[in-house]
């Protein structure tokens, strides 16, 4: 099924994956603003309490690289509807649970789910539209869905906390029932692969996987007991010596789960570490400033969910339109712009904070952060698939979405780590925090900028932006 403009069931296809994009993404970071409440009502440590966050984390991006090529071998859409079905129960599973246990685990199961669904959207929308400006426009709106998803979350997350914090969990459920209800008649079918299902790489998998589980638990560990702790370099060792043990597998594969050939496409390479950098900083700016208006300000939980509305605001309105100038005038050029805009909004903020009134930092900042986030997310993610073939669509988009995950537990230990230091150097801790956050991202924009600016494009791949 292809397509040279969006509508008709090309439209209604576009509509159920980006919903899906929507949902994996909020579910990343709603749940932030309600940790007060869930603390309250379960009695949870704080040790235990991280972990509503992060085993969402944890499954999603562990599970990336694995799903996104499944998602190739077995079926699309086959993967995409299986993966949502699971995302759909573990959500409503969500208002029964009654332990800290329980939490966690169906946080993990959606993070899991989400980590199949994510590459096999992704690659569903490369199948209906073919080449040309529908697949851009087209790609433009789920980039975009993607990143008011996850900027947006904590905005519904503290508006739906004002009733009960389960609804932060269960929110999910009547979209991603609706997508499924539809779905089935709306998007391709999937092409028999038989053949290819017999020589997966079966070794591969279940090198890497536990190798990418590891490597993110032990990073979010690292936020909260900081890397010396056995939790951290225990499992990030081991996460180490699988991952090298996969490379070999891989290398001697005939046909490898990841062919270590992708990592030569200078697109993708430099927008995956774009998306990891990029990505970081704003979750770790978001753990800084979250806690900075609840804690300073003394703010509820929905005045802090509410603070980053602006910032959705731009993302929700100007993403799709920025992912067709990324389109016209080159990824490289409106990323490195994205970025610095973003840069500037951290470097105000950690110079405003304390001087200036609350809501002229908010406002401010979140204009920058804003308009920096809707430049940045849907030219990478238009760069990673400009010089892939579609049967590899999968794996690019999980090598993508692994990027943005990991990145964003990267930074946040290392985020976390100083602001707790802080107090024994005499630093202000939010100061410190906030000036390493600033510094990384301007590190980013000068990454972002030294980007390729040329290529050749791969038939019935994306069309290559002209830079």
């Amino acid at each position: 099924m292809t397509s040279t403009k969006i509508g008709g069931v090309a439209g209604l296809a576009l509509f159920l994956l980006c919903a899906a994009n929507f949902l994996d993404a909020m579910d990343v970071s709603t749940i932030g603003v309600a940790l007060p409440a869930i603390q309250a009502e379960l009695g949870l440590e704080p040790n235990v309490l991280q972990w509503a966050v992060s085993a969402y984390v944890l499954g999603y991006g562990g599970f990336l690289l694995l799903g996104g090529r499944v998602a190739d071998i077995f079926g699309h859409r086959r993967v995409f509807l299986w993966a949502l079905g699971i995302f759909a129960a573990a959500s409503i599973a969500g208002a029964f649970v009654d332990s800290g246990p329980t939490l966690i685990a169906a946080r993990l199961i959606k993070g899991i789910a989400a980590a199949f669904t994510a590459p096999a959207a992704l690659a569903l929308l490369l199948n209906v539209f073919g080449e040309g400006q529908a697949r851009a426009k087209a790609l433009g709106l789920f980039a975009s869905t993607g990143a008011a998803g996850f900027v947006l979350g904590m905005v519904l997350g503290g508006a739906v906390t004002v009733f009960t914090w389960r609804a932060t969990l269960v929110m999910a459920a009547p979209v991603a029932i609706l997508v499924l209800l539809i779905a089935p008649f709306v998007l391709p079918p999937d092409r028999d692969s038989r053949q290819t299902r017999a020589s997966f790489d079966w070794a591969g998998a279940i090198t890497i996987t536990p190798g990418l589980l590891l490597f993110v638990f032990g990073v979010t560990n690292a936020s909260g007991s900081g890397f010396a702790a056995p939790l951290t370099w225990g499992p990030l060792t081991a996460a180490l010596a699988l991952i090298v043990i996969f490379l070999v597998v891989e290398a001697r594969h005939h046909d490898p789960m990841v062919p270590l050939s992708i990592f030569r496409r200078k697109k993708l390479s430099h927008a995956n570490i774009v998306a990891a950098l990029f990505q970081g900083v704003y979750v770790g700016f978001q753990f800084l400033a979250t806690l900075y208006y609840q804690h300073v300000y003394g703010w509820s939980a929905f005045a802090t969910g509410f603070s980053f509305a602006l910032g959705g605001a731009c993302v929700m309105f100007l993403a799709p339109r920025l992912a067709g100038v990324a389109q016209r005038n080159g990824t490289t050029r409106v990323m490195a712009i994205g970025v610095l805009l973003q840069a500037i909004g951290y470097v105000l903020w950690v110079l405003a904070i304390g001087r200036i009134e609350p809501i002229t930092l908010v406002i401010v900042t979140q204009l920058f952060l804003g308009l920096g986030y809707a430049a940045t997310y849907p030219s990478v993610q238009v760069a990673a698939l400009a010089d892939v073939e579609d049967d590899k669509s999968g794996l690019a988009s999980g090598l993508l979405f692994a990027a943005f995950q990991i990145g964003g537990g990267i930074v946040l230990a290392a985020v976390s780590a100083i602001f707790t230091a802080a107090p024994g150097f005499n630093w202000e801790p939010y100061v410190a925090g906030g000036a390493f956050v600033a510094a990384l991202a301007i590190v980013t924009t000068l990454i972002a900028a030294v980007g390729p600016r040329s290529g050749t494009p791969v038939p019935n791949a994306m069309p290559q932006a002209a830079e």
